[in-house]
């Protein structure tokens, strides 16, 4: 691998850059404080903005001294919000493969906004060494595995019980994947 870190890239739509503590009202704002957004995530809306500040300061900012850290502010380049994010959750570099997660603002659904995004972030992981690429979903939220899909993955299975959700209950979850000589 030749890790590069949250390195800047830009789309026709989106810059996708590191997080900075000046974002914590927008993703407030935009994502983190909402139900319907965070509904099939392993995490509960954050009650004001001082909690997206904490995760910020505590658990963002300080992994980006770590060069194998890819985790990316999806901000709009029309208004220059952040509007989501995009990451490697789980990596394993002995076997080459990272699994990708990404949460976006309910307000930009269904304008291909994560499938562009997540594109070139395949594309970088790719570059960096990566030979395949995975993402699960809960299997109540079939519209992320649309995402899935649009960006060139393949469902390879239902996995039982496999991840917990925000309660600590273990859910089923879809299985999508992308090798690097499938692109």
């Amino acid at each position: 691998m030749e890790h590069t870190g949250t390195i800047t890239i830009e789309t026709n739509r989106l810059i996708l850059r590191k997080f900075k503590l000046t974002d914590a009202k927008q993703m407030y704002n935009n994502y983190t404080s909402r139900d319907k957004v965070t509904e099939y995530l392993t995490w509960y809306p954050h009650k004001n903005v001082d909690d997206t500040k904490i995760y910020l300061q505590n658990i963002v900012l300080p992994e980006y001294k770590n060069k194998s850290t890819y985790r990316w502010a999806i901000v709009l380049k029309e208004t220059n919000q952040v509007i989501g994010c995009i990451d490697v959750v789980n990596s394993n570099e002995k076997k080459s493969r990272a699994e990708l997660g990404w949460v976006l603002s309910d307000d930009y659904w269904g304008q291909g906004i994560m499938p562009e995004a997540a594109k070139v972030v395949i594309e970088h992981l790719f570059k960096v060494g990566y030979k395949r690429i995975e993402a699960i979903h809960d299997v109540y939220n079939p519209k992320s595995g649309r995402v899935m899909e649009k960006v060139g993955m393949q469902h390879e299975g239902l996995l039982r019980k496999y991840n917990p959700d925000k309660t600590g209950k273990l859910i089923d979850c879809q299985m999508y994947a992308i090798i690097k000589d499938e692109e």
